[in-house]
């Protein structure tokens, strides 16, 4: 008699699409790209036409998507195989702006290169291969990290050598989020906290150092920290957004209705897209978009939590770059923090951080899948850190 095979324990169970994730995904980059419609109309009337800057996002964002949904499949074992040569190709990326031709310079900043038509800003794609490559390194030192720093010393190097490429580039906010990220992935790979400790007290000073070490955001933290005495000069930008904040009150203007984005919002089609969407959406708009972030984060975490260590590490710092890039452009436009140059994923303009954002995301589906082989992390991991819980 035949025996009647017992059912497929969770952990051995091929892995599944969430679907309604990449639904959210789907349903955030829609609205990003409705309100870059809307919000830089004003912007691209006055350089090139009503839609000069929409009809080239449009290119932008399917090549994105694209690029989203072949590293949201392709297997895992590829892209940590072909790890080593993006790790080479991002680090020589980063120092091509700055010492060869290629390098464009764009608003007193040398950040991306020009290939023919088409301009590529290196330090945003440097984001996802180098959490790849934390969580590639840490997993295979994943027994001594939990004992003592000094094994992620070679990573910890070469991450600081892209954070001072990232600042030459005159791009001090991204060079100080990469770090941040290091850190944090650090503290879930479970590093001494002493250790932590000590790389976050030098990347506080490697801050400070760089701030004073340019006029220009001196400027920036002084009239940060007396906002009054500069609300028509270096605080214009802020406080123009928070005008259109303010007047998008609780339901907002309408979409196409906002006025303020049309010349009252300096470079609004980028870091203050926020600010034009938030006038013509208010604030049940926002509540919107930050539940959908919610959902697609959340949601992540918990089907990484099933995972190999690798996906655990590489997805909560994937996570972690998302949540810190949103967070910290929402506290520029609102005034929280001094203006910096940290894009809104899916909502300002460029191909660059497009498709940063989507390739993370990409990424993210592909890991929260359980990669090729989920594991019972209850079996295989009984150190400490988040990665090993």
């Amino acid at each position: 008699m035949k025996k009647e095979r017992g059912p497929i324990p969770q952990d051995l169970e091929s892995p599944q699409t969430d679907w309604q994730m990449i639904a959210a995904i789907l349903v955030v980059s829609l609205i990003g790209l409705f309100a870059l419609w809307s919000g830089s109309i004003g912007f691209a009337v006055r350089n090139g036409g009503p839609y000069s800057v929409i009809g080239k996002q449009v290119i932008l964002y399917a090549i994105s998507l694209a690029c989203m949904g072949i590293v949201a499949i392709v297997p895992i074992k590829f892209l940590r195989a072909i790890l080593p040569v993006a790790v080479v190709v991002g680090i020589v990326g980063l120092a091509l702006p700055i010492w060869t031709p290629l390098g464009v310079t764009i608003n007193n900043a040398r950040r991306w290169i020009r290939i023919g038509s088409f301009t590529l800003q290196p330090s945003e794609l440097w984001k996802p291969v180098m959490v790849l490559y934390l969580a590639s390194f840490l997993e295979r030192r994943k027994e001594r990290v939990v004992e003592s720093g000094v094994p992620t010393i070679p990573a910890i190097l070469l991450v600081g050598l892209s954070a001072v490429l990232i600042y030459l580039q005159e791009d001090f906010s991204t060079s100080i989020l990469v770090l941040a990220i290091a850190l944090a992935m650090l503290f879930l790979a479970g590093t001494p906290l002493v250790f932590i400790g000590s790389l976050g007290l030098f990347s506080l000073l490697y801050g400070i150092l760089m701030i004073f070490s340019s006029q220009y955001r001196v400027q920036r933290l002084v009239g940060f920290l007396m906002p009054d005495h500069h609300a028509q000069t270096l605080n214009y930008q802020m406080y123009s957004a928070l005008r259109a904040i303010r007047a998008g009150g609780l339901w907002g203007k309408g979409i196409g209705l906002g006025s303020l984005k049309i010349s009252s919002i300096p470079e609004v089609q980028s870091d203050f897209i926020f600010a034009a969407f938030v006038e013509e959406v208010g604030f049940v708009g926002v509540i919107v978009v930050m539940a959908l972030w919610v959902f697609i984060l959340v949601r992540a975490g918990k089907r990484l939590s099933n995972a190999d260590y690798f996906a655990k590490l590489a997805g909560f710092g994937l996570i972690a770059l998302l949540s810190l890039q949103i967070l910290l452009n929402l506290a520029v436009v609102t005034g929280i923090m001094p203006t910096t140059g940290l894009a809104l994923p899916f909502f300002s303009s460029g191909g660059s951080a497009a498709l940063m954002s989507a390739v993370s995301c990409g990424i993210l589906i592909n890991l929260s899948r359980g990669g090729e082989l989920a594991v019972n992390p209850g079996m295989t991991f009984s150190m400490k850190g988040v990665a090993h819980d």
